[in-house]
Parts: structure tokens; sequence; C-alpha cells
């Protein structure tokens, strides 16, 4: 009865093995990769929201924004920014994430955006799921593997007192039943 009995039992072990595979899944999930996008288009009057699926950390945006004539309200990471377009180009460089664009009128825009992107944050939730069910299988097989333990000591108690027993004794002694 050790550890090293303890690990080797297949309930416990495949349980541990669950526990490393969902370590090494949570740390391929939070890899990030700097990545570079250019989103383009054009927005109508309304309200608007840019932003790119793959950037999840904004580290630099720009955002050049083109019209004949309207006026457009920009929001965005606190900020503020009320533009009036008649016919010019207006570059936005100091934006720390993405924006929401009101405008009243047809906006052609450019959003370029540096940012940290975790392509395999899919991984995650199976991460996750595969950790519960290594720590489930490791305590129920940590419980299994005591009760089996208990049991052999029991049996190895029952040997060691029916191996005192003076079984050539007289018929009438205490321990002939």
């Amino acid at each position: 009865m050790g550890l090293k009995d303890a690990i080797r039992y297949p309930t416990i072990l495949f349980g541990l093995f669950l526990l490393i595979i969902s370590l090494v899944l949570a740390l391929v999930s939070m890899e990030a990769r700097l990545e570079h996008e250019e989103l383009r288009g054009t927005l109508s009057p309304g309200s608007h929201m840019i932003y790119s699926d793959k950037i999840v950390a904004i580290v630099d945006c720009n955002l050049t924004l083109y019209s004949l004539n309207a006026n457009v309200s920009i929001y965005s990471a606190g900020k503020y920014y009320s533009l009036e377009l008649s016919n010019n180009t207006v570059v936005l460089s100091d934006i720390k994430g993405y924006p929401r664009i009101e405008t009243d009128g047809e906006v052609i825009y450019t959003l370029s955006v540096v940012g940290y992107a975790y392509p395999y944050s899919w991984l995650s939730p199976i991460g996750f799921v595969t950790m519960i069910a290594g720590s489930m299988l490791s305590l129920l097989g940590f419980a299994s593997y005591l009760q089996g333990e208990m049991e052999k000591v029991k049996k190895k108690r029952k040997k060691e007192i029916r191996g005192e027993r003076n079984v050539q004794g007289p018929p009438w002694g205490k321990d002939r039943f």
C-alpha cells in the first residue's frame, strides 16, 4: 500500500492522464499571435459597430473615413469624436477599441487593426470538460483504491486472528467456538 500502487491504479492513472491533457489544452489555447487586419466598407445612415472576429486585444488601430456630405459620431473606448465630412478624408489614429459609428450619410471607411488573436481558444472548453472528467475519475479511483486497501487489511486481520487460535487445545477452552 503506497503511492506507487495508488498511481498505478487504472482509474487514478486515467484521471491523472486526463488532467495532464487538460493542462496541455489550456496552455495551447492561450497562445496569442500578433495579427494585422484591414476592414473596408461603406456605411449607410444609421448606427454601426465595426469589429474583427479574429482580433481580441487591440494594440494599434487607425480609422480612415471619407464622405461627400455626412455628420459622423464615433465612440471608441471611452472617447467620443464628432466629425463633419464634406468631400474630405479624416484619419483617427489614437483609437484603443473597436469603434461604434453613427452617421447621417454614406461613409466609406477603412479600419486598420493590429492586435492579438487567439486562434486556438476553441480548445479551452474542451480542456475544461477534460479537467472536470479527470478530477472526478481521480477522486473516484482514489476512493475505490482506499476501499480495496481496507478490504485487504480486514482480510489480513482475520487471518491473523484465526492463526492465533489454539485449535489443538482442550475442548472446554475459551477458544473452542
